[in-house]
């Protein structure tokens, strides 16, 4: 299944079940939320909605959201499936259904849609937390359990594995995630999901939206129980076109290419080149996107987010022996690969090109 297949699997599930799809918002974020620099997950574009200051066009609505995160930026190239850029598809509920509904969307579409073993999908709720108050999510775990899904497959995890937010203050709450075990030739016979580990590999966040975060540890409740996932796309893909990381899907695999035309040297032949063509990939990516939303280079703020990749990229570049001027090679196949769903990369090309 390509990455546009799963795309579009994803989004018509949810439209066919009475979700109103959206377009995906920019990476930089409206004016009413400073709480972030860039756009770094699906339901920042609707944290109006969660908190009652808007109504939406609809009480559930679905979207695929390109997002920015650069928090584990170190791990690019590193891991399997760590990127600053990339896709997250999201099914949201503003009041309507909650943790019943949201387990049950998520246990059809992973085992009817795209067609997973049962058997080797594990779970995870929040175990609690002293400082918040709060307690094990039982009515998460009960709500699994209702489906037929086998207890000894559900993990508690602490605060900082299942309690999502998206800063220090606004919407957040307990959640719960489906990882695939990918078996012990990805990792150890003990490996457990939410570990350090590339054998269990997390896919789909399911968060309860239940409170509002002001002072840090201090929950006031929003006015509506929500909903908010996040099912990243590019990991599925990766699971669904069996390969071993995000780097070999078909998002990426002709960035990759790219580089070894450019290097003369073959991907897989040692880790530190294959840091390097994957760093590449990521960055001149997430640069080509950045550049289609507004952002420019700069000392300050996300400009500096953007001129840090880019000089990443270019260091990278260099190891690899590349011409000078490459970046552009690597922001039109971006535009050639992604540019038929995302506009913007054909509409802003001349900004593109220009401070490429």
């Amino acid at each position: 299944m390509t990455s546009d297949e799963i795309r579009e699997t994803y989004l018509r599930f949810f439209e066919e079940r009475d979700h109103r799809r959206l377009p995906s918002a920019s990476l930089v974020p409206g004016a009413l939320d400073p709480s972030v620099l860039l756009t770094t997950a699906g339901m920042q574009p609707l944290k109006p909605y969660f908190q009652g200051r808007e109504s939406p066009p609809h009480p559930r609505l679905t979207s695929c959201q390109k997002c920015f995160r650069t928090v584990d930026i170190e791990n690019i190239g590193v891991t399997a499936r760590h990127l600053t850029c990339f896709e997250m598809l999201g099914n949201f509920s503003v009041g309507d259904y909650f943790k019943q509904g949201a387990v049950e969307l998520a246990w059809e579409l992973s085992t009817q849609g795209f067609g997973f073993d049962p058997e080797k999908v594990w779970v995870t709720v929040f175990e609690g937390d002293d400082a918040l108050g709060l307690g094990p999510d039982e009515e998460a775990i009960d709500a699994w359990l209702s489906i037929g899904f086998p207890r000894e497959r559900i993990v508690l995890l602490p605060r900082s594995e299942n309690f999502w937010q998206a800063g220090d203050t606004g919407p957040c709450g307990p959640s719960s995630e489906l990882y695939l075990d990918r078996g012990v030739t990805f990792g150890a016979p003990d490996d457990l999901p939410g570990g350090d580990n590339d054998r269990f590999l997390e896919f789909w966040n399911l968060v309860f939206m239940t409170y509002d975060q002001g002072p840090p540890s201090t929950l006031t409740p929003l006015p509506a129980r929500n909903i908010d996932t996040g099912l990243g796309l590019n990991r599925l893909a990766a699971i669904l076109q069996d390969v071993p990381s995000v780097f070999e899907t078909d998002q990426f695999a002709p960035l990759i290419e790219l580089g070894e035309q450019r290097s003369g040297r073959r991907y897989g032949a040692d880790e530190a080149t294959d840091r390097a063509l994957r760093i590449l990939a990521d960055h001149t990516r997430g640069m080509t996107f950045l550049i289609a939303d507004g952002v420019v280079p700069s000392n300050e703020d996300r400009g500096y987010v953007l001129r840090r990749i880019m000089r990443r990229a270019i260091f990278q570049g260099r190891r690899l022996g590349f011409e000078p001027g490459f970046l552009i090679a690597y922001a039109q196949r971006v535009r050639e690969l992604m540019g038929g769903t995302y506009a913007e990369l054909h509409r802003e090309w001349a900004a593109i090109d220009r401070w490429v």
